[in-house]
């Protein structure tokens, strides 16, 4: 009998990008991964994110760096949600490096992350700031594909982000999720049944100065629980909720109130 190995087709996929005054100053992808720019007379120019691949599982590799300078103001976003499938094996991993200089704003706000049963994922974002950039991060996770009538039960997500100013870090978050999944987001203590969860970084002079709009726009409803702190010139905002559609609606708020009214195009298409 023939012993026939099976390898599995992995993807793969690398960006590096420079924007400079609005202007792409350093162009680098390959692979999976793809990046668009888009003519825009909005304010605030979109750097539109593209996995050809169609999602990630087990084995697949991914890095996006992405350098924002001289008074550029830029959403970084997604075309459209990340899916993390179905992966027994080696775990999927995506690297993100995230630069801001003094006189630029940098949105990093993708379009929600699914998780599936059995995902098996492993995320870290690096961001280095300078004392007077702006900067905001906003990340969403749904766990399961619940408008299909999908939930996450089991599988492993590790997500790790470290945020530094002068290279001295001032954020740190991590998440780890292995096993029974739903027994622990069940847990009062973490989701208490939610479906998905919206956390928000901000920092910056200029959006430090929402906080009152902030905290005026924070209304908890039957799907959607929200607050906020402000502590060592950061704002965090985090969100949980029961529908995910009701949380993508809080989110557009959010970004719309902290973007002068600009949200990415993408988001409506």
């Amino acid at each position: 009998m023939l012993n026939i190995k099976t390898t599995f087709q992995r993807a793969h996929g690398k960006i590096d990008v420079k924007i400079n005054n609005n202007e792409i100053n350093r162009f680098y992808q390959s692979g999976s991964a793809k990046v668009f720019y888009p003519k825009s007379s909005q304010k605030f120019k979109e750097l539109v994110l593209v996995n050809t691949a169609g999602g990630i599982t087990s084995g697949d590799s991914f890095s996006y760096d992405f350098e924002i300078v001289n008074k550029s103001k830029i959403f970084l976003t997604t075309q459209t949600a990340e899916r993390a499938y179905k992966g027994f094996n080696e775990q999927a991993k995506i690297k993100i490096y995230l630069t801001v200089d003094d006189t630029s704003n940098l949105f990093w706000i993708p379009q929600e992350l699914i998780l599936f049963n059995n995902c098996n994922f492993d995320r870290n974002i690096e961001v280095n700031l300078s004392p007077n950039s702006n900067f905001v991060l906003a990340e969403t996770t749904i766990f399961g594909r619940t408008a299909m009538g999908e939930y996450l039960e089991k599988g492993y997500f590790n997500d790790n982000w470290r945020i530094y100013v002068n290279k001295k870090l001032i954020h740190a978050e991590a998440l780890n999720l292995s096993g029974n999944i739903k027994e622990t987001l069940s847990n009062i203590a973490s989701l208490k049944d939610g479906v998905a969860i919206c956390n928000f970084f901000i920092y910056g002079k200029k959006l430090l100065s929402f906080e009152n709009n902030l905290r005026e726009n924070q209304k908890n409803s039957e799907t959607v629980l929200l607050s906020h702190s402000k502590w060592n010139d950061k704002i965090l905002v985090r969100m949980v909720a029961k529908d995910a559609y009701d949380l993508k609606s809080v989110q557009k708020n959010l970004i719309s109130l902290l973007a002068d009214d600009n949200i990415p195009r993408v988001w409506n298409s």
